[in-house]
């Protein structure tokens, strides 16, 4: 959900790839939380459910990374027990908006270039202030 780089501030997350399904590994670091944390809110959050192959391996599909990070946000952010947070989770309105095609793409946007016109001097200075901006995030 990367709009702009003022929203960035509150967006703790890594912007979402352009894939299908993501490793456990993968997810872990896009919704910085740990592997077992994940695999213990699959027990606890019905909502959540990746698919698994081979070697019980599981696989989670751009939606349920959006949920895991609404999961995160409502727990260590604004305080819910695991039980307020599954009765939140439990409105479908709620979880259907927070996994929309939307979300996604909003998770999936990249960093907005700057669209004004530029004089002779200033593509320079813009790819400077747009590179300082980006390392700001990545130091995040």
């Amino acid at each position: 959900m990367v709009e702009n780089l003022e929203n960035n501030e509150h967006n703790p997350f890594p912007t979402l790839p352009h894939k299908r399904y993501f490793a456990i590994g993968e997810v872990s670091k896009l919704c910085n939380v740990k592997p077992h944390v994940l695999r213990y809110w699959e027990q606890e959050f019905p909502n959540l459910s990746p698919n698994t192959r081979r070697g019980n391996r599981r696989y989670y599909q751009p939606e349920e990374i959006l949920l895991i990070r609404k999961i995160r946000e409502l727990l260590y952010d604004e305080g819910y027990t695991i039980q307020g947070a599954k009765q939140k989770l439990s409105n479908k309105q709620f979880v259907k908006d927070t996994t929309s095609q939307e979300q996604i793409q909003k998770a999936q946007a990249e960093l907005p270039l700057n669209n004004e016109p530029l004089t002779s001097k200033e593509p320079v200075e813009n790819l400077k202030n747009q590179l300082a901006d980006i390392l700001k995030i990545l130091k995040s």
